[in-house]
């Protein structure tokens, strides 16, 4: 007696919609001996019965073409033939496991009505009435629902920002030149080509021969070691706009490089170097580029690397000499580095075709920052060119950009840049002076005590709220009310930028806490990094303190 095909395991263990792609695509068939199953195309499999009633479960006719004996018994059968690649594609959907849908989680969904139902409020409110109030309204609205998004995190902060633009858009009728007019900045295309060539850094090798090249010729003791990491993560600051980027590149080094006795001060000073500059330069923070688009559009010409440097002169010197100082110190109070450290320079092959063309590629983009007051030619075309370059010659595949560029960066920064044009644009304000009449005073005639009071107010905000957030809500707000009052909006935008980055408890920086996974600290470690962070981080505070006298010299600042 034949068993029908519904009975067979095979098609048992299929789902209702695979058995019914498979009754319609198998053929009958009967085999004598085994020897007429090699016949059997080897792009077809085989499952059915034998005589005997033992099941035969999808033998793939190739694989037993020169093995008879491993079909066993040497029975005639019958069963179905089906295309082997229908039938492997069958059971890998048949093997994935069924997704069960997200439990419904309460305080997202709260979020998501709260974030939806301001800015409908407030059309609903002001329909048909069209005056600054209205104005001021639906952008504080549609503001609102970002941050929504933001602060509980309902979804990344590139959302956030869409969905904010967009309810500016239509509520306030927000003109799409203005909303994108983060496309037109210099800063876009500064940051693209600068993320290009951060990405080729990366992927032609050459980072590891520039690290080996640095530390080969150095004592091999962990005083030297830190002090060489310090070099090394504050010069990867110049040109790779992100502190994670560095972070992965230098967590390898601190592995390699540290003894017992010495892990803990090398983590440190790993992430510090990584992380404390990134508002010193131009390019060591993606977050500058937010300040340089919402920069007034008479400000965007004369702000550049050199300018956005010596803004922040003071502050990175601080920085270095607390750096050196607490390194030395260290050194001094532990016991003595007679011990060598357990790394060798690795053995590296001649430099390739494409390590060369990024070396070449670097060399250019730094002669033309150093002299571009000579050729005058921005930046930003210039690093967009270096860009091509490196796509032409294939050291950046054409290919790959979706997942070398960070996209979701620079997308955000065409909303916070369409946030501030619109902030602008609408003549908000106008209205938000009318509301301040106290910071009026404090911002055009007492700016080292306005700037004060900031940096004060962003350390509160960031005990609850992401860097980003901050960043992005006061600069749009604050450096329009800065150019009207005659504070520099690139010192106001400065401090925003780096006070946000200050932190003390591990929630308020992810850099740390990833920087803590893939160097596989132990508690004891982890420990140790947030006292000294601490210390580091008051020291932060200090500098811009010392900045603001600076300021005052410069002409800055009145």
């Amino acid at each position: 007696m034949n068993h029908p095909l519904q009975q067979h395991p095979v098609f048992a263990q299929l789902g209702a919609s695979e058995q019914y792609v498979l009754t319609c695509n198998v053929q009958e068939i009967t085999w004598n001996c085994a020897r007429d199953l090699r016949q059997i195309s080897p792009s077809a499999q085989v499952f059915g019965w034998f005589d005997d009633g033992t099941p035969i479960e999808a033998i793939t006719a190739d694989v037993h073409s020169n093995a008879s004996e491993l079909i066993t018994p040497d029975l005639p059968g019958y069963g179905w033939v089906a295309p082997a690649a229908l039938l492997s594609t069958l059971s890998q959907q048949r093997c994935t496991p069924r997704v069960s849908p997200a439990p419904f989680n309460i305080r997202e969904a709260l979020g998501w009505v709260l974030a939806l139902s301001l800015p409908a409020w407030a059309l609903l409110l002001m329909a048909g009435i069209n005056d600054e109030r209205t104005q001021w309204l639906i952008f504080s609205a549609s503001l609102a629902a970002g941050l929504c998004v933001w602060v509980l995190n309902l979804a990344p902060p590139l959302i956030g920002a869409l969905l904010a633009l967009t309810l500016m858009m239509a509520g306030n009728h927000l003109p799409v030149q203005q909303a994108l007019a983060g496309l037109t900045t210099g800063s876009f295309f500064l940051l693209l080509g600068m993320f290009g060539c951060s990405a080729a850094v990366q992927r032609s090798g050459l980072m590891p021969r520039l690290l080996s090249s640095l530390l080969r010729p150095l004592p091999r003791t962990p005083r030297i070691f830190q002090l060489a990491l310090l070099l090394i993560g504050s010069a990867m600051t110049m040109f790779i706009p992100s502190s994670s980027g560095r972070l992965q590149l230098i967590a390898p080094m601190v592995s390699a490089l540290a003894t017992p006795l010495s892990r803990s001060a090398l983590a440190f000073i790993a992430l510090s170097a990584c992380t404390f500059f990134s508002t010193s330069f131009l390019l060591g923070n993606a977050a500058n580029f937010i300040v340089l688009g919402i920069l007034p559009d008479h400000w965007q010409p004369y702000v550049n690397w050199s300018t956005w440097f010596q803004c922040a002169a003071i502050y990175t010197a601080t920085m270095i000499a607390s750096l050196v100082i607490s390194t030395a110190f260290e050194g001094k109070k532990g016991p003595p580095h007679k011990e060598l450290a357990p790394w060798t320079a690795p053995k590296l092959p001649p430099m390739g075709r494409k390590e060369q063309i990024t070396l070449l590629s670097l060399i250019v983009l730094a002669t033309g920052a150093a002299t571009v007051h000579t050729h005058h030619i921005e930046m930003a075309w210039l690093a967009l060119f270096i860009l091509v370059l490196l796509m032409f010659t294939g050291v950046l595949p054409a290919t790959r950009l979706h997942s070398d560029i960070q996209w979701s960066i620079l997308i955000y920064l065409i909303c916070t840049t369409g946030l501030a044009r619109g902030f602008t644009f609408m003549g908000i304000e106008k209205v938000l002076l009318s509301q301040l009449d106290m910071l009026e005073p404090l911002i055009r005639d007492q700016q080292s005590i306005f700037l004060a009071m900031l940096i004060a107010t962003i350390l509160l905000l960031r005990l609850a709220l992401p860097s980003v957030v901050c960043i992005t809500t006061l600069c749009a707000i604050l450096i329009p009310l800065a150019d009207v009052h005659g504070l520099n909006p690139l010192v106001l935008g400065f401090v925003i930028v780096t006070a946000s980055e200050i932190w003390f408890l591990p929630h308020q920086s992810s850099d740390f806490l990833m920087f803590r996974e893939s160097c596989q600290c132990t508690h004891a470690e982890s420990t140790f990094m947030l006292k000294r962070n601490a210390l580091m981080q008051l020291t932060r505070i200090f500098a811009l303190a010392l900045s603001l006298p600076y300021w005052l010299s410069m002409g800055f600042i009145q």
